[in-house]
């Protein structure tokens, strides 16, 4: 993708969620979402496309822009029969990066095509068990103040982060990572000083990755993606957290403004650790409190 990317110039084709799709459909043992890739693709598109439409037709600041974008997907979220949260990105990103080329969604849906097809290569080969994919919905009440919750969270944060000119701590892998850890029964938000460590050191490495290789050195912006990859893999592997978001996290080290590169991990770190606080203090209790409720009245009768 980078490769390709720096090839023809065009850093629209650049799509750092498939790092995240990569991870979670491919890396990790077991499926890390409740989806299959019909769904997948579908959403992956609509959303792309979506995000370039905003930018393009809205007329509005940044900051309005974004919060349409993650409502939009927040929406959709509750009723694509799936648990599937890397779309959040695909339409918040181009957003975020003022992208208005179509290059952009037509990227997004390649590369998902790729990581679909190497899924199914991977359960031919037995590399990976297959899962049965049961639709799941997410309109009950308690899902509907979820999301709520969820905007209202962003868009305090939100407008924080780009009144103070330091956007990425709402970056778009963050507000994937903040939907799936403000879910019922999320195992990661119970390990919040392991999870902003893993989260912090994979941004940290793709901007040292950048900043030393390709701004210093010289070298292409692949070799530093190429690098950046292979050393998150290694964190993941070693740490057993397998959260799809860092990957996008990673690759998204080496789109951002060159300015932005030396305070990247800061900013990363600030919005993991505001994240994981607003995913337990705000959910966690809540939806904790909810499910024990619900198992005391099943065990009682």
């Amino acid at each position: 993708m980078v490769g390709i990317a720096e090839l023809l110039n065009e850093k629209e084709i650049i799509f750092p969620e498939i790092t995240a799709l990569a991870v979670g459909y491919m890396v990790a043992q077991k499926r890390s979402w409740k989806v299959n890739g019909k769904r997948m693709l579908l959403l992956i598109t609509i959303c792309a496309t979506v995000g370039v439409l905003i930018v393009r037709y809205s007329g509005l600041a940044l900051f309005p822009q974004m919060i349409i974008a993650f409502s939009f997907a927040q929406i959709l979220f509750m009723f694509s029969g799936t648990t599937f949260a890397p779309f959040v990105s695909a339409i918040v990103l181009p957003v975020m990066m003022q992208t208005k080329s179509f290059i952009y969604p037509i990227s997004a849906v390649v590369l998902t095509i790729l990581v679909i097809g190497f899924h199914q290569l991977f359960l031919k080969m037995k590399i990976r068990e297959d899962e049965e994919y049961i639709p799941v919905m997410l309109n009950s009440k308690d899902d509907i103040i979820d999301t709520a919750l969820r905007i209202v969270c962003v868009a305090i944060v939100g407008f924080v982060a780009i009144y103070f000119n330091y956007k990425f701590i709402i970056a778009p892998p963050l507000l994937v990572a903040f939907t799936e850890f403000s879910r019922p029964r999320n195992k990661v938000r119970n390990k919040p000083i392991k999870t902003v460590l893993v989260i912090t050191g994979c941004a940290l490495v793709g901007s040292l990755s950048r900043y030393l290789l390709t701004i210093k050195l010289e070298l292409p912006l692949t070799v530093s993606a190429l690098i950046a990859t292979l050393i998150m893999l290694l964190i993941l592997t070693y740490t057993k957290m397998y959260m799809p978001p860092v990957g996008a996290i990673t690759i998204l080290s080496m789109i951002i403004p060159q300015s932005s590169v030396i305070t990247y991990p800061l900013q990363i770190f600030v919005g993991s650790v505001v994240i994981i606080l607003l995913s337990r203090v705000f959910f966690m209790w809540r939806q904790d409190k909810k499910l024990y409720e619900k198992e005391y009245e099943l065990t009682a009768h």
